[in-house]
């Protein structure tokens, strides 16, 4: 019985040394063979270069509306516009478009590649295959459309192309404006070397 209690003693005194080193062991081999993690400094992160973010200062999805001093309800949309750094009030867009809706019911959507919006000088331009869809009828193409913010009053830089009720429309120029006759009437003016193509089917 004393030889058993003798190796018992043993067993133990020698567990309270083995254990310990072993578990040492263990954790030494974990630290050890884990994987490297990685640095602050090689986080992922977008790449973006925030200068030329700051320095061009785009808006995405910009609008601008208001009334003009004859009651037409104006507004422009545009994918992405920059803000001029020193002009005030005055900013380069991308795809364009606008819509004028007239007090006589009448509307016109204009759509171009890009265009400007300068709210201190009270003017639009859009060029890059303009193009202008009347509830008239009339679809017109442009070169360059310039737009009053104050009034209603578009005008087009040719050559100008146009197809409506009459058929096909080639000229110099064209004009959206109040009836200088009676200001409560809208009309669409072909100018500067007309030339219609008559399709009496239309």
């Amino acid at each position: 019985m004393a030889s058993y209690d003798n190796a018992y003693s043993r067993f133990i005194a020698l567990a309270r040394i083995v254990l310990p080193l072993a578990a040492l062991g263990i954790l030494s081999t974990l630290f050890l063979f884990s994987r490297d993690t990685p640095s602050g400094d090689e986080l992922p992160y977008s790449q973006v270069d925030v200068d030329e973010l700051i320095r061009e200062q785009r808006i995405g999805t910009p609008n601008y509306a208001g009334v003009t001093q004859d009651g037409t309800a104006i507004a422009f949309r545009a994918e992405t516009a920059r803000p001029d750094p020193d002009i005030s009030g005055r900013a380069s867009a991308e795809a364009m478009r606008a819509r004028l809706d007239m007090p006589d019911g009448s509307h016109a959507d204009i759509a171009a590649r890009r265009g400007i919006v300068d709210t201190g000088a009270g003017v639009a331009v859009l060029d890059g295959a303009a193009q202008i869809d009347t509830s008239t009828g009339y679809t017109v193409r442009a070169m360059r459309l310039t737009a009053a913010l104050e009034r209603t009053d578009v005008l087009g830089e040719g050559p100008v192309t146009a197809e409506g009720p009459p058929g096909r429309i080639e000229a110099g120029a064209m004009q959206l404006s109040t009836d200088p006759g009676n200001e409560d009437r809208y009309v669409l003016v072909f100018k500067d070397g007309v030339r219609l193509v008559y399709d009496p089917e239309r």
